[in-house]
């Protein structure tokens, strides 16, 4: 497995948000990086930390990959609701991820926050990963 093998988590992520209509119903899009002026509510696709974790035999990779929600509606409350998606799309689901095999994905963490601009909430969710090579 490369040391530079986060895209294809990305990319599995990224279908699995897109190609579910509930969540699509509730947000604009998904993005690694929205165009400027881009409508609310939106998900980015944020930071991922890779670590070494394989074995004797094994070759893997952790990935922890964190999703970003944002939200100009009053209260936590869309945001929220899009997290529960995310969470309900990605936690310990099977996955297909080009070029290596996933282990297991799970949730780590969740917050919500309004931002200094006082309008805009936004949301991480975290998600780790266990990839092993093919």
């Amino acid at each position: 497995m490369t040391t530079f093998s986060h895209y294809p988590l990305q990319q599995a992520i990224y279908q699995t948000l897109t190609n579910d209509s509930t969540l699509m119903s509730l947000v604009v899009g998904v993005f690694d990086r929205p165009v400027q002026g881009t409508a609310f509510p939106y998900v980015t696709i944020g930071e991922s930390t890779g670590s070494d974790w394989s074995t004797k035999t094994t070759s893997g990779m952790q990935q922890v990959v964190t999703i970003r929600i944002w939200s100009r509606e009053g209260g936590r409350a869309q945001a929220a609701n899009i997290m529960t998606r995310i969470h309900t799309l990605l936690h310990q689901v099977p996955l297909s991820v080009t070029g290596q095999t996933l282990v297991s994905i799970r949730f780590v963490s969740s917050n919500i926050k309004l931002l200094n601009d006082g309008w805009t909430y936004q949301g991480f969710i975290s998600f780790r990963a266990l990839l092993q090579a093919n």
